[in-house]
C-alpha cells in the first residue's frame, strides 16, 4: 500500500471516531427533541381540524404549538400567555379599525403603530410583532370577513398554545443542567491547563518573552467564557423548574455550580495579574542581573506553586460535576488534599519570596503577585463562613488546615 494512503488513515479514523462519539452523546437527545417538536406540531394541526378549522388550513395552531413547546416549562406558560394576548390584541384592534376605515396606507400605518404601542404596554416581549401581524391579516380581508377570520385566528392560537403546554407537561424537555455543569468543568480544565503549561516551561529552564506574552494573552482570554457559561447556567436553572425530569438528577444543584463559576472567575482575574507580573519580569530580566542564583530559585519556586495551583483548579472543577455518594466524597477528598498541598507549599516558600533580603532587589512584584494569587485561590476555592454546604462542597477542615499553613502555622 502506498505510504500516503497509510498516512491518511489516521486523520480519517479520528474524524469517524469523533463523529460516532458525537452521535452517541447527542443523538438520543436530538431524536427526542425532534419527536417532541414534530408531535406537538402535528397534534395541534389535527386538534384544530377536529374543532372545525379547515379553510384555510390551521397552520397557525401548528406554528403556535411549535413555538410554545420548544421552550422550557416555565417559559412555556409565559410564551403561551404572551402569544394568546398578542393575537387577541391584534384581532381586536383590526376589527375596530375595519369597522371605521378600509385598508389604505394611512390606516395601515395607524394600525401598526397602535399595535406596537399596545404590545409594549402589555409587555409581550418577543411576541410583540404578533400584534401588528395579526391585525394586518385581519385588516386585509375587509369588514365582511374580519370577525370570522379574527375569531378563527384566536381559536387556532388558543388550541396551539394548549397543545404545546400539554406536550411539555406530558413529555417534558430535557434538563440542561449536565451540559452547563460540564461546561464549567471544562472552564476549570482550561485554567488548569494554562497553569500546567507555565509550570512545565518554568521548571525546564528560563522562559522567553514570547512564552510569557502567550501566557498573559491566554489568561486574558479566560474571562471571555464567563458570560456564555452564565447564560448556560441560567438556562439550566430554568429548565429544572416545574420539570419532573429534574427529579432524576437532584445532585446537579446549579446554585452550587454558579457559586463555583464565580470562584473560578475571581481566580482567573488573579491569574491575569500574576501572568502580567511574570511577563514583566521575563521581558525586563528583573532580578537576573542583580542575583542570577536567587532569580533561578524564584523561577523553580514559581513553577512548583503553579503546578499545585493547576491541580487545585482541576480538582475543584471535578467536584462540581461529581455525582452523589462515593464519587463525590472521593472528589472532595482529592480537592482537600490539593488545597492542603498548595497551602503547605505557600508556607514553605513565604520566607524565600518575601522575607529574604534578596527579594527586594527587583523580584518583589512577582513574588507578591504569586503569593497573593495563591491566597486568593485558597480563599475562593474553599467555603467561606457563610457558604452553604451544598454550594461549594470542600470539607471545611481542609480549608482550615490550608489557612493555618498559609499563616505559617502547622495544622493541629
Amino acid at each position: 500500500m502506498a505510504p500516503w494512503r497509510r498516512s491518511g488513515r489516521g486523520p480519517v479514523r479520528g474524524l469517524v471516531a469523533g463523529a460516532v462519539q458525537l452521535v452517541r452523546r447527542r443523538g438520543r437527545t436530538a431524536a427526542f427533541r425532534a419527536l417532541r417538536l414534530t408531535g406537538a406540531t402535528v397534534a395541534a394541526f389535527v386538534v384544530a381540524q377536529l374543532a372545525g378549522l379547515h379553510d384555510p388550513p390551521p397552520l397557525i395552531a401548528a406554528l403556535t404549538a411549535l413555538l410554545v413547546v420548544q421552550a422550557t416549562l416555565t417559559s412555556t406558560l409565559v410564551n403561551g400567555v404572551q402569544r394568546v394576548l398578542s393575537v387577541v390584541a391584534g384581532v381586536a384592534l383590526a376589527v375596530g379599525f375595519v369597522a371605521v376605515v378600509g385598508l389604505t396606507w394611512w390606516s395601515l400605518a395607524a394600525l401598526v403603530a397602535a399595535a406596537i404601542v399596545v404590545g409594549q404596554l402589555l409587555r409581550l416581549g418577543p411576541h410583540l410583532v404578533e400584534v401588528p401581524i395579526s391585525a394586518m391579516l385581519v385588516l386585509g380581508v375587509g369588514a365582511s370577513g374580519a370577525e370570522t377570520v379574527g375569531g378563527d385566528r384566536v381559536l387556532e392560537t388558543l388550541l396551539g398554545a394548549a397543545v404545546g403546554m400539554l406536550v411539555n407537561v406530558v413529555f417534558p424537555p430535557a434538563v440542561q443542567t449536565r451540559y452547563a455543569v460540564r461546561s464549567v468543568e471544562r472552564f476549570a480544565g482550561e485554567i488548569a491547563a494554562l497553569l500546567d503549561d507555565a509550570a512545565g516551561t518554568l521548571l525546564a529552564g528560563p522562559v522567553t518573552a514570547e512564552e510569557s506574552a502567550r501566557w498573559l494573552q491566554d489568561a486574558r482570554r479566560l474571562n471571555r467564557h464567563v458570560p456564555r457559561l452564565d447564560r448556560a447556567l441560567a438556562h439550566a436553572e430554568e429548565s429544572r423548574r416545574l420539570n419532573v425530569r429534574a427529579l432524576r438528577s437532584p445532585w446537579a444543584a446549579t446554585a452550587g455550580v454558579r457559586t463555583g463559576l464565580d470562584a473560578l472567575e475571581y481566580t482567573s482575574v488573579s491569574l491575569r495579574t500574576l501572568f502580567r507580573a511574570v511577563d514583566d519580569a521575563t521581558r525586563e530580566r528583573t532580578g537576573v542581573r542583580d542575583d542570577a542564583e536567587y532569580a533561578d530559585t524564584v523561577r523553580r519556586t514559581t513553577a512548583s506553586l503553579l503546578e499545585r495551583m493547576g491541580t487545585v483548579v482541576r480538582e475543584f472543577g471535578r467536584v462540581l460535576t461529581a455525582g452523589p455518594g462515593d464519587a463525590r466524597r472521593a472528589a472532595e477528598e482529592r480537592l482537600a488534599s490539593s488545597l492542603t498541598a498548595l497551602g503547605s507549599g505557600r508556607a514553605l516558600v513565604a520566607d524565600l519570596l518575601i522575607g529574604d533580603p534578596r527579594s527586594r532587589t527587583g523580584l518583589w512584584e512577582l513574588n507578591s503577585a504569586l503569593l497573593t494569587t495563591v491566597d486568593r485561590m485558597l480563599d475562593e476555592l474553599g467555603p467561606g463562613p457563610a457558604d452553604d454546604a451544598a454550594a461549594l462542597p470542600v470539607p471545611r477542615a481542609a480549608l482550615l488546615a490550608a489557612h493555618r499553613l498559609r499563616l505559617g502555622r502547622r495544622p493541629s
